[in-house]
């Protein structure tokens, strides 16, 4: 070992250990990376100046084992896909549970830490629920470190899981509940001794006794102040090592500068001692803080897919059943599920039937009939009969889990109006330093033996926090109602683009229509023939249209198959090219064999979606009619959008027969049939430069328009490539579900400029109050508290 100690923490360095660093323009000498990646850190934030002034070596990174346990724990290979999901590109998410936050000054520091850190693609922090979303590389970055470097900023931060309870949360809430205790009593205490002072004062009194009192009041204070309020203190230094300001640190230079100036009186026997205001503005403080937590909490827990259940049963292959705790079920074990319980997994029904409320990830309340072969989703809800199911995800791979990542990744993605507030709270608490500063100078020129407690009164009643949680709060609220009633938010931008869209364009099938063809009828020679060609053309693909003929997949192999969007599918059959698909799509296999006019009339003649099946040496051998039916409420949906003055459109790859067999033009503003998606989006580009355009699709000719639309929803049923490029995913399948999420993005709006409205004229009309001496310390705190509540009980409105 060498016997240079390490220059920040002074353990010993190991031998052939050569880590170095510039600090103070001297090589400084460290023990391990941590260490060093610590320094490096203090001086990139041009902190250097605290090696100068600590009074004690710092603690190792090494040695603190919060991080390691918390992360080193999940990576045994049978909970790590509980915390953590694998994406297509090898990238790792997980989410965090981050402690210690007070404020988004809090989440963007974390944030913009995490950000330079390489192999962390992307950390995203909501707020209002504390969680956090990371994507990162393995390969690059371990979780322990990222663990420690959010240590390092003053936080703790924890796996966290959907399904569990959150044990931090209830910890958090146990140890505020203590701190407002503490600070209760020690406010009632003091308060008693300090009217006796007063009253004292006025009648007479003994300055023994007046002594006795006084001291009473320090005893029950200090208390008050090092514990309830240490986290008000806690935050105020790590704003200032990071040079990134909270409302924590004027809020403890007002209870700091009062308590020291209250002792000083007390053991100099000169002025006045204050411990009632200090006790009071900390008791308040404490108050709100806990009251505003409570509503925050109370926002976000629907959003939480909960699991009470802490064990399962797994049937066994010799068919015996085994209590099995849940992180030990694996992917293909079979579970049972008993009526009334909660299904842990996703997974398909081996045995039974039974009715399944998915109300909590859909918002249909209606339960849905489930029989062998049916698909199951994780969180839903077992009504009827006993099932035994087939488990195919777990943990972080379950679609459960998956919209939870989805919804984290919207409310944590802060739109334009979030991100303004909150760089005008970080200057406006220097301006309110500034003015604290001025207004302790200004009084004291005058003479006023009030100077230092209007200073203080200054420094409290303009703290910006309900600044900082005018928007955020809201938009965690509207998110979780709009997932109530079936719309899932996945982009940041959703609820205020909802709020302005102005023009609303539906594709038709599969989104105004269920998507669920019936064969009406066919005019071939080979019926059985031409659908057995049709199934094995369509047998590798999930369009609604193929699935129309998978009931007729036979022997028969399709091979070299070629899938044109919109149009029709192309495939080699036993040697020979068949195309099944629309007549243009089909016209170049023989144009010499049929007579196309006839097909035309014989098409226009008709109703539903016509389809021909054709080859190079048959032609035309199929012509093939399919019909489709609108999804519950459509018609009235759209008349209600036009009543209130929205331009509804629909864009179509169908022909205009088949979407005049089931939709009226007069419905809508624009009735377009027959669009390729180069055309959709190309129509799209030109439309939403005029007004807001919201595009609603399911399938893949729709990727593009949902991908350049201002706004974008999918349908559940889309396939994966449309959801991935939509902002919003339709749970529920019910179209009229979208006049009601634009109903609260509306809504949303006007609350979020309630809020700022409110907080920026609270702050306009205190900051002057206070600068003239017109508000009390104590009352400073009951101000700043209840504007803080007011903006997110405001908020809370939206869950009604």
């Amino acid at each position: 070992m060498s016997k240079t100690p390490c220059f920040h923490c002074g353990d010993p360095i190991p031998k052939n250990l050569n880590i170095t660093s510039q600090v103070e323009g001297e090589t400084a000498f460290f023990c391990c990376y941590g260490c060093h990646a610590i320094a490096e850190f203090i001086r990139g934030a041009d902190l250097t100046s605290y090696y100068n002034h600590r009074t004690k070596l710092a603690e190792n990174p090494s040695n603190r084992n919060t991080s390691r346990t918390n992360f080193e724990l999940i990576q045994d290979e049978e909970i790590y896909p509980l915390y953590v999901f694998i994406d297509d590109d090898k990238n790792h998410q997980i989410q965090l549970s981050i402690r210690g936050m007070t404020c988004a000054a809090c989440a963007w520091l974390i944030e913009k830490k995490l950000e330079q850190i390489k192999g962390v693609k992307s950390i995203h922090i909501n707020l209002s629920s504390s969680i956090a979303t990371l994507l990162w590389q393995p390969e690059e970055v371990t979780l322990t470190q990222i663990g420690q470097e959010i240590e390092m900023l003053g936080y703790e931060a924890a796996p966290y899981r959907a399904d569990e309870l959150d044990i931090n949360q209830q910890q958090a809430r146990k140890t505020s509940i203590v701190r407002l205790g503490i600070a209760g009593v020690g406010m009632m205490q003091v308060m008693m001794s300090a009217i006796a002072i007063y009253a004292g004062e006025i009648q007479g009194i003994d300055e023994g006794l007046k002594a006795l009192l006084r001291w009473s009041s320090f005893i029950f204070a200090t208390p008050v102040v090092f514990y309830s309020a240490a986290p008000f203190f806690k935050s105020a230094i790590r704003d200032i090592k990071t040079q990134y300001f909270t409302m924590d640190l004027p809020v403890s230079l007002g209870i700091g500068l009062a308590y020291i100036s209250s002792v000083y009186a007390l053991f100099t026997h000169s002025g006045h001692v204050y411990f009632d205001s200090v006790t009071m503005f900390a008791f308040f403080l404490l108050l709100g803080r806990f009251l505003e937590e409570t509503a925050r909490h109370k926002s976000t827990l629907d959003n939480k897919h909960r699991q009470e259940l802490t064990s399962v049963t797994r049937i066994n292959p010799d068919g015996t059943a085994q209590l099995m705790p849940i992180g030990k079920i694996k992917v293909g074990d079979l579970i049972r599920v008993l009526p009334g319980e909660t299904i842990p997994t996703d997974g398909i029904i081996i045995k039974g039937e039974s009715s399944v409320d998915e109300s909590t990830l859909t918002g249909e309340y209606a339960p849905i009939h489930k029989t062998v072969g049916s698909q199951l989703i994780a969180f839903t809800t077992n009504i009827e009969q006993m099932l035994d199911i087939k488990v195919t995800a777990i943990g972080k791979q379950t679609r459960a889990a998956a919209i939870e990542r989805l919804t984290e990744r919207a409310l944590s993605e802060k739109p334009k109006i979030a991100l303004i507030a909150n760089k005008i709270a970080h200057y406006f608490v220097i301006c309110v330093l500034f003015a604290a500063s001025f207004t302790y100078l200004g009084w004291s020129l005058t003479g006023s033996n009030e100077a230092y407690w209007i200073m203080v009164s200054v420094l409290v009643v303009t703290c910006p926090c309900a600044l900082s949680l005018a928007t955020p709060v809201a938009l965690t609220t509207a998110t979780n109602k709009l997932k109530k009633v079936g719309l899932l938010v996945t982009r940041g931008h959703v609820i205020e683009s909802l709020a302005k869209s102005k023009h609303l364009v539906f594709d038709k099938t599969g989104t105004l229509t269920y998507g669920q063809f019936d064969i009406v009828s066919i005019d071939s020679n080979e019926k059985e023939k031409s659908l057995a060609i049709c199934a094995a053309l369509e047998a590798e693909s999930i369009h609604p249209i193929a699935q129309t003929f998978h009931p007729f997949i036979s022997d028969l192999k399709a091979h070299d198959i070629k899938n044109q969007v919109g149009s029709g599918v192309e495939g080699c059959i036993n040697g020979s090219i068949y195309k099944l698909g629309n007549l243009n799509f089909v016209t170049d296999v023989s144009t010499n064999l049929f007579n196309k006019k006839q097909l035309i009339e014989a098409n226009e003649s008709s109703n539903g979606l016509t389809l021909y099946l054709a080859s190079a040496k048959e032609g035309i051998i199929a012509t093939i009619q399919l019909q489709d039916r609108l999804r519950d409420k459509v018609q009235e949906t759209i008349q209600t959008l036009r009543q209130h003055k929205f331009t509804v459109s629909l864009l179509s790859g169908d022909t205009e027969t088949s979407a005049k067999s089931i939709l009226q033009p007069n419905d809508f503003d624009h009735f377009l049939t027959e669009m390729t998606p180069e055309e959709k989006w190309s129509w799209i580009n030109t439309q939403q430069d005029k007004k807001h355009t919201v595009m609603i699709g399911d399938g893949l000719n729709d990727v593009p328009t949902l991908a350049g639309a201002n706004t974008s929803i999918a349908m559940a049923a889309s396939s994966d490539l449309a959801k991935t490029h939509a902002d919003a995913i339709l749970l529920n399948n019910n179209i009229n579900s979208i006049n009601d999420a634009i109903k609260i993005a509306i809504k949303c709006k006007k609350i979020i400029k309630q809020n700022l409205f409110w907080a920026a004229t609270y702050n306009l009309i205190m900051l002057p109050a206070a600068v003239f001496g017109f508000v009390p310390p104590w009352a400073a705190a009951i101000g700043m508290a209840l504007s803080s509540l007011m903006v997110v009980l405001n908020a809370n409105r939206l869950s009604y």
